[in-house]
């Protein structure tokens, strides 16, 4: 009969071992991925303000324009007033 509590007794701390490497494994396994997707993240957000900042400045170029052809659009509306007073200055001569 003390040999087979023994063998019980055995057999339990055996399985307690064993349980206790099984949840330290999926601890490490766990944490692993943990990092390698915070680094994967890291990668994505980087990737991410690359591309923010190329379209803020497509946009701020845009924005350059749309300013500058208000301009010239000014410039034009001048041009074409002096182009009248020059062909009325003609008229008169």
């Amino acid at each position: 009969m003390n040999d087979a509590i023994i063998s019980a007794g055995a057999a339990v701390i055996v399985a307690l071992i064993t349980g206790v490497c099984a949840v330290i494994g999926q601890w490490f396994i766990s944490r692993n991925q943990n990092e390698k997707r915070k680094i994967d993240e890291a990668i994505r957000d980087a990737r991410l303000e690359d591309r923010l900042k190329s379209v803020e400045k497509k946009l701020d170029e845009h924005n350059g324009y749309a300013s500058r052809f208000a301009e010239i659009g000014m410039d034009i509306a001048v041009i074409k007033t002096e182009i009248k007073t020059l062909y009325r200055g003609q008229e008169h001569s």
